[in-house]
C-alpha cells in the first residue's frame, strides 16, 4: 500500500483540488448561513415591532371607545334633561350623595384640574366602562362642590 508521500503525483494534486473544493463549500454554506441569520434577526424584529404596535392599537382603541362610550351617556343624559325641559317638566329631585372630605384641597384646585379629576374617575369607575355606579356618584358629587 502506498502512503501519502508516495501517491503518484495526479491522485495528490486531485486530493488537493478536492480538499480546496470542499473548503470553498464549506465557505459559501458559512455565508449563506451568516445571510440567513441575518435576515432571520430582521423578521423576528419587525414581528417584534408589529406586536408593540398592535398593542399600542389596541390600547388607543380601548381608551377610544371608553371615552366614546362616556361621551355617549353624557350626550343622552343632557338629551332627555333637554327634552324635559322642552316638555316643561321638572328634572327629577336630585338625590344627595354623600361628599368625600377634601379639607382645604377645594381652595388649591382650579377647574381644569377638577375636569381632569372628573374625567379620571369616569374611567374608572363610570358604570359603562364596568365601574361602580355609587362611588361615580359619590365622585360627582364631590367634584360638583369643588367646582362651584
Amino acid at each position: 500500500m502506498l502512503q501519502s508521500d508516495e501517491l503518484p503525483f495526479t491522485t495528490q494534486q486531485n486530493a488537493e483540488r478536492e480538499v480546496e473544493a470542499l473548503r470553498r463549500e464549506l465557505a459559501e454554506s458559512q455565508q449563506l448561513v451568516r445571510g440567513l441569520r441575518r435576515q432571520l434577526e430582521k423578521a423576528l424584529e419587525a414581528a417584534n415591532e408589529a406586536k408593540r404596535a398592535h398593542a399600542k392599537m389596541v390600547g388607543t382603541l380601548t381608551e377610544t371607545v371608553r371615552e366614546n362610550t362616556t361621551l355617549a351617556h353624557e350626550r343622552d343624559f343632557w338629551r332627555a334633561r333637554a327634552q324635559r325641559s322642552e316638555a316643561g317638566l321638572h328634572s327629577e329631585p336630585e338625590v344627595e350623595h354623600p361628599v368625600l372630605d377634601i379639607g382645604s384641597l377645594s381652595h388649591q384646585i382650579s377647574e381644569e384640574e377638577v375636569n381632569a379629576i372628573r374625567k379620571a374617575m369616569a374611567r374608572l369607575h363610570h358604570p359603562d366602562v364596568g365601574g361602580n355606579p355609587e362611588r361615580m356618584k359619590v365622585w360627582n358629587a364631590t367634584l360638583d362642590r369643588l367646582g362651584r
